[in-house]
């Protein structure tokens, strides 16, 4: 381990994290493009295979099943492998599992690739924090979480109306195929300037605290007790079933079902339906760094943030279910960034999971949270299309208003729900939360 030269100017270091946060920016950027592309893409494959809305909702929940899958490993891995490493080797399977997407003749091939896909950019926003949670000050984390996911919705911006343009021009399968390529590129970037903490390259570390404000176990701890102690917080699963809900709803409409709502109850062309959807991550890259900011240095409340953004955004399910097929298009517009905006808030869940537990392992606590976001997601994107399958089809490939509207509702009760229960979490002081930490640690028998 190299020593820490604290004579080398901060200013070496504020230089070395942006070119880190550039490639984890790059990385999840095309995370992001994977995530959301099916609104996009969705009737083109259903057209090309003659799906059902069922196989289409499995289709797209595979990536979703997949990332959740990954959630706990990618914060273990982060904490013990090390998060460069574990980046770098499973965005290249991301890139492998976006080839297989691209150029599979049949649905359990393309589900295969997606679920391919969920497994290697499942690591990306978990090592990310890892790696943010050792290069950035506590009262940072939030807004800089908050950015990067905005840059990640920048890639769902382009699987909007850019992804409609380069599909007509060279065809859905040949656009993919160029986006693993870049994902493949994008690994070997992360692997070339990554570097795990400061200290690998001489830097004083920005999150060294004095002992008595932070009592933090002199030994260190396994994975296996990291994820006991994660799991033994009933704040924790507070936080999750919130986000079950919160994120896995957004995700249900905005990355798969609202491209088909908009085709069939609009009749709004492809690029109407991609310039509509457009404004979904639009809002997202505004309200993510708005709410990581306004959770650091605002209300300095991660709680205050959450219910606040999940209650704005339950309103948006008003005009989706009590207008729906009526709303005018430029509405349409404005509710698909209200959308995005209020679904922005979420970003102070990974602050708020970290700050549950000992700092030494928040990529074990990060990971373990993105379980119920991404079941939440592969839950929902099922769920709908189950629900909008059981009504009878208009015309081959296109469902009435009320199978739409009852999809919405089931989206509705779940955020509900998750508010409820949320608001039985219990958001103390750092210094309380690290004693409890500290004392649970000892408690628990060596392995």
């Amino acid at each position: 381990m190299v020593t820490p030269a604290n004579n080398k100017p901060i200013s070496h270091m504020r230089r070395y994290r942006l070119y880190i946060f550039l490639s984890l920016s790059a990385a999840y950027l095309i995370s992001y493009f994977h995530r959301a592309a099916p609104a996009v893409v969705g009737p083109e494959i259903t057209r090309e295979l003659s799906l059902a809305r069922a196989s289409l909702g499995l289709l797209g929940s595979m990536y979703f099943w997949a990332y959740a899958a990954t959630a706990l490993p990618a914060g273990i891995l982060a904490d013990s492998w090390g998060a460069r490493k574990t980046i770098a080797v499973f965005v290249f399977l991301a890139g492998v599992g976006g080839i297989v997407f691209a150029i599979a003749p049949s649905l359990s091939l393309m589900a295969l690739g997606r679920f391919v896909i969920g497994i290697g950019v499942g690591v990306v926003y978990v090592a990310a924090m890892r790696i943010m949670a050792d290069w950035y000050k506590p009262n940072e984390l939030a807004t800089f979480s908050g950015i990067l996911l905005a840059v990640g919705n920048v890639g769902a911006l382009i699987s909007t109306t850019p992804l409609v343009f380069l599909m007509d021009r060279i065809g859905w399968r040949p656009s993919f195929c160029l986006v693993a390529g870049l994902t493949v590129l994008a690994s070997g970037v992360a692997y070339a300037v990554i570097r795990n903490t400061p200290i690998e390259l001489g830097f004083p570390s920005p999150t060294a605290r004095p002992i008595a404000s932070h009592p933090v176990p002199a030994q260190p701890i396994s994975s296996i007790k990291a994820v006991r102690l994660v799991f033994g917080s009933t704040n924790f699963y507070l936080l999750g079933i919130l986000l079950f809900s919160y994120y896995g709803t957004f995700m249900g409409v905005g990355s798969l079902w609202a491209g088909p709502y908009l085709r069939n109850i609009y009749g709004l062309s492809k690029l109407t339906v991609g310039n509509v959807l457009m404004m979904f991550p639009l809002g997202m890259v505004l309200g993510c760094p708005l709410a990581g900011y306004i959770s650091d240095k605002v209300l300095k409340s991660r709680k205050s943030v959450l219910m606040w953004g999940c209650l704005a955004h339950i309103s948006c399910y008003i005009p989706f279910i009590l207008s729906t097929g009526r709303t005018p298009v430029i509405s349409l517009y404005i509710l698909f960034f209200w959308y995005g905006l209020t679904g922005g808030a979420f970003v102070a869940c990974f602050a708020c999971a970290k700050e549950t537990c000992d700092p030494r392992f928040a990529g074990t606590a990060v990971g373990s949270l993105n379980i119920f976001l991404f079941t939440g997601g592969a839950f929902y994107q099922y769920v709908m299309g189950v629900v909008i399958n059981r009504y009878p089809v208009v015309s081959p490939g296109v469902y009435p208003l009320p199978a739409y509207r009852a999809a919405f509702l089931v989206c509705l009760s779940g955020l509900i729900v998750g508010t409820i229960v949320f608001a039985f979490f219990k958001e103390e002081a750092q210094k309380a939360l690290d004693a409890t930490a500290t004392k649970r640690f000892h408690a628990l028998p060596t392995l």
